[in-house]
């Protein structure tokens, strides 16, 4: 699903970026849900998008961001909140999986009392234009068309970031378009890195960064998110840096413009036996997610 955006703010969004306005912040918001959309609704995994929330489910045994519910809009208040918080522990509790997280890039009150934890991870936009450092000789990138390159690119995945809980792809070649486009970063034939690119809502959205542990330091992440960043050249990149990441997109041209606060819970239980109230709202800046980047 592919969300458009007026030509006013596709105009401030090409503008040297120095402020995000509430339109900016929808943006990021949108492409954050969707990019996450796609890949569970092209294997048939459970997803519903509302006017505040976009919820996908692709069903992974642990929580991380592919089970994903992300706000779309500034909630006004802690009830709010709290009802879009239900609103997703219902959606996830009916689908057999792991835990599942929230995303906010607006402020969130505490969530705690339901059995979440905070993490505040930037969110880095790089202008169009420049040129990537060179790739280095050794690593063949390419973008995949096919089931097989899904494979691969699982592969790294799985190793990565789903503790070799999840051998078989979740995924399949249903997912790719030319919005949604995977790029693979091959070391004498065998799948080392990863990136994934999806355009929406005036942005090129960068997604799934990860490099095999042993392999790390060597440029071989940065290649593969050039690939992806520059898959549309006349369009502003965003991403959701790790900590590990984070030096390497600077070194790109991104720069941290705001924050997604990120709410985790390790289980899809339907039980929520204390009430969000009026807590306030966590202070930002607590330490990036901790997924791996290049």
């Amino acid at each position: 699903m592919t969300s458009r955006i007026g030509a006013d703010t596709l105009l401030r969004i090409m503008s040297p970026l120095s402020t995000l306005d509430e339109d900016l912040l929808r943006a990021l918001a949108a492409n954050c849900g969707g990019a996450y959309l796609v890949g569970a609704q092209a294997p048939g995994r459970p997803y519903r998008v509302e006017d505040d929330l976009m919820l996908s489910d692709l069903g992974l045994p642990i929580a991380l961001p592919p089970n994903n519910a992300t706000l779309l809009r500034a909630p006004h208040g802690a009830r709010e909140f709290e009802g879009l918080e239900a609103r997703a522990r219902e959606f996830f509790s009916v689908s057999p999986g792991g835990g599942y997280e929230i995303w906010s890039i607006w402020p969130t009150t505490d969530l705690a009392p339901f059995g979440y934890s905070l993490f505040v991870t930037p969110c880095m936009i790089r202008e169009p234009g420049g040129e990537p450092r060179a790739c280095p000789p050794e690593l063949e990138v390419a973008e995949i068309d096919g089931d097989a390159g899904i494979r691969e690119v699982w592969s790294v995945i799985d190793e990565v970031f789903c503790e070799h809980l999840v051998p078989e792809p979740l995924w399949d070649a249903r997912m790719l378009s030319d919005d949604y486009r995977v790029w693979v970063g091959r070391l004498d034939g065998r799948a080392v890195a990863t990136a994934t690119a999806y355009v929406s809502d005036g942005f090129v959205g960068i997604y799934g960064v990860a490099t095999l542990a042993e392999v790390r330091g060597c440029g071989y992440g940065e290649a593969v998110t050039w690939a992806a960043t520059r898959c549309r050249p006349s369009l502003p990149a965003t991403l959701q840096a790790s900590e590990m990441g984070k030096t390497v997109y600077e070194r790109m041209g991104y720069r941290t413009m705001t924050t997604f606060d990120v709410w985790e819970r390790a289980d899809r239980s339907a039980r929520a036996d204390i009430s969000v109230g009026a807590d306030p709202a966590p202070e930002r800046g607590l330490p990036a997610q901790r997924v791996d980047g290049p």
